[in-house]
């Protein structure tokens, strides 16, 4: 019950509601789809056409977390690790999943998060949509290999 939203009468942060609104985002277009990799894919995908339309949620959850002193750097890690667990699964994909750095999921959404917010905090949030096949070649590529998490990205 260290979650400050699970406590009974507290008013969620704009953080918590903004993480919310992102999960919901992220769970409903995960669950259209069958396979690991392909729910990876959808899930960058809507996390990125959220932050091309909630630019002030995105920076909410990424600069001003992470300039909000330690409680903001307390979120918006639960946040990288809370997203980062989704990946977890790749590892049973991978031949190397058991050599793969402890580290490596966390780090990987944390490398979107801050391209989210560099695109964010320059206005040019409009353009994250189109950088979702990156995204999902980047995050995929360590437990698929290049050519798989390609097609994976070309195909969602």
């Amino acid at each position: 019950m260290n979650d400050p939203v699970s406590r009974p009468g507290h008013r969620p942060s704009a953080f918590d509601a903004a993480f919310a609104r992102l999960q919901v985002r992220i769970e409903s277009a995960c669950v259209t789809e069958t396979e690991w990799p392909r729910q990876v894919a959808a899930g960058i995908r809507a996390a990125l056409e959220f932050a091309a339309l909630e630019p002030g949620a995105a920076r909410t959850l990424t600069t001003s977390a992470l300039s909000g002193g330690r409680a903001g750097y307390e979120r918006y890690d639960r946040m990288v690790s809370h997203l980062g667990e989704r990946l977890a699964p790749g590892r049973e994909l991978s031949l190397e999943g058991s050599r793969l750095p402890q580290i490596i999921e966390k780090a990987m959404v944390g490398g979107v998060a801050m391209l989210v917010a560099q695109r964010v905090d320059l206005g040019r949030h409009l353009e994250l949509p189109a950088l979702a096949d990156e995204a999902i070649q980047f995050i995929l590529t360590p437990y698929l290999g290049r050519d798989e998490a390609r097609r994976v990205a070309m195909a969602a």
